[in-house]
């Protein structure tokens, strides 16, 4: 009869596997977050015109807080769809069966979901966008991320080009463009130690949006300037701004009261103009 200890290893391992087969690959991906998906087209877009596709990732917060359905993401969709571009936000969280406070609790405490195990979102968000937009023609894939989202599409660059897989996820052939994406923006990133950016150096040399909170005590804004430098290998492409007086999640007027996030409606405001400019700037290059 086996041991404790040879029991509790097999135990492990079963689980081990468990989880890692759980959301193998795009199409069961697609399935989990389909029913939560957001889609924003361009107004002024036709039937089938080319546009750059923009996938949102949103932050551990996910789309849903406690007083309900959050505006953050919605809010820069149609700043990007003033831009001319197609948007997708897919919700990770409640995808997952975890609400707010679970996802908090969980997610925004390392515990649960880190980047690279949600990465996969990203690549499934391009097929569902696809799907859903099946007459467009997408120019590109511009990737955009906040905080736990923004450290997401880091995961994904730093699972390189050629990657196989990322996380527990694996990259079924041919390779989703979202892979080598045209374009990123990511605003105010999760850079800390469990961010294996620091170790990583990126395929991807595109045109990069890096927007810290000088009163970010989550990821300083130099230190995480400084992780994107590196994985880039120095500051060319990178347009690295800081809004000096401003806390984490400046850019969500639904906080809750216990946060020590503060909304600030100007920065917030010059936020949404960043990027508008910045999408329509890659929706001019491909286009």
């Amino acid at each position: 009869m086996p041991s404790y200890f040879a029991r509790a290893a097999i135990a492990l391992g079963a689980l081990f596997l468990s989880a890692c087969a759980t959301y193998p690959n795009i199409a069961s991906r697609t399935a989990m977050l389909a029913g939560n998906a957001q889609y924003y087209a361009p107004s002024a877009a036709p039937p089938g015109a080319r546009a750059p596709l923009v996938i949102l990732m949103s932050g551990c917060g996910g789309l849903v807080g406690l007083a309900g359905p959050k505006t953050v993401m919605k809010d820069y969709a149609e700043a990007a769809n003033l831009a001319g571009a197609y948007v997708i936000v897919v919700d990770s969280f409640g995808s997952r069966g975890m609400d707010f406070e679970t996802a908090v609790n969980t997610t925004c405490s390392g515990l649960r979901l880190r980047g690279d195990a949600r990465a996969g979102d990203i690549l499934a968000a391009e097929e569902l966008a696809r799907k859903h937009w099946s007459s467009a023609s997408f120019s590109g894939v511009i990737i955009a991320g906040w905080s736990h989202g923004g450290w997401t599409v880091m995961e994904l660059l730093s699972a390189g080009a050629k990657a196989d897989s990322v996380g527990n996820f694996q990259i079924d052939r041919p390779q989703p463009r979202a892979l080598t994406p045209d374009a990123v923006a990511l605003f105010y990133p999760y850079c800390g130690f469990l961010n294996t950016t620091a170790f990583r150096k990126w395929d991807f040399k595109g045109p990069l949006l890096l927007l810290t909170a000088g009163l970010d005590s989550r990821s300083p804004a130099e230190s995480c300037v400084s992780v994107v430098e590196k994985a880039r290998g120095g500051p060319a492409g990178i347009e690295a701004v800081t809004y000096e007086n401003v806390t984490h999640a400046f850019d969500e007027s639904d906080q809750v009261p216990t946060s020590t996030f503060k909304y600030d409606p100007e920065a917030t405001a010059r936020a949404h103009d960043l990027f508008r400019r910045f999408i329509a700037e890659q929706a001019g290059r491909l286009n």
